[in-house]
């Protein structure tokens, strides 16, 4: 058991909870702006809006799953945060790493949004997501072998289950990248 002296333990996570719920928040936000109407053009009646809102059904479908996605991140590292007693700087740094990708995903969407045909902003949004779940892990390990900022309950079961879910939903992304190849309209649902 590591058994740093208490002037060692680090920062209080609090503040660093405070900024990763509202970059969260930002990602969250920022996925909407990408769904817009032509500017400066009025709709006649209500059957020539509908249509126009039906030939965005594709930016509200990936809206409507990068939100998704995005929730999901969010969850999972306020789960693993759950264990985290203290930060210190290089926890720190893996987490603002793990937000820089988490900011990045309303970019990919919108590139997949506006790129329907084309296989690169699949595979870009794909490797998003591999890297966020790679620095998830890289998180998790840290913790483990610092085990003065984590809480009794991260144990090696607990870790290891953590990353099991980690590998797991890695899969997805995966398949996605691979189904792209072939039709990027399918990896989107994939």
């Amino acid at each position: 058991m590591d058994t740093e002296p208490q002037r060692l333990r680090g920062f209080e996570k609090s503040r660093f909870e405070a900024l990763i719920d509202g970059i969260f928040a930002v990602a969250l936000t920022l996925l909407v702006l990408d769904i817009k109407l032509s500017e400066n053009i009025t709709y006649p009646t209500d059957d020539a809006l509908w249509l126009r809102l039906i030939s965005l059904e594709r930016h509200f479908l990936i809206y409507a799953i990068s939100f998704a996605v995005i929730a999901m991140y969010w969850i999972g590292h306020h789960i693993q945060f759950h264990f985290v007693r203290y930060t210190d700087r290089p926890l720190i740094w893996i987490n603002l790493l793990y937000m820089l990708l988490i900011s990045f995903l309303p970019f990919a969407t919108d590139l997949i949004g506006d790129n329907q045909d084309l296989v690169l902003p699949c595979e870009i949004y794909g490797l998003a997501l591999l890297s966020i779940n790679g620095m998830s892990c890289l998180s998790l390990d840290y913790l483990s072998r610092h085990t003065y900022l984590a809480s009794p309950e991260l144990d090696p079961t607990v870790v290891r289950l953590i990353k099991t879910r980690i590998g797991v939903l890695s899969l997805v992304p995966l398949a996605s990248m691979l189904v792209a190849f072939y039709s990027t309209h399918a990896s989107i649902y994939v």
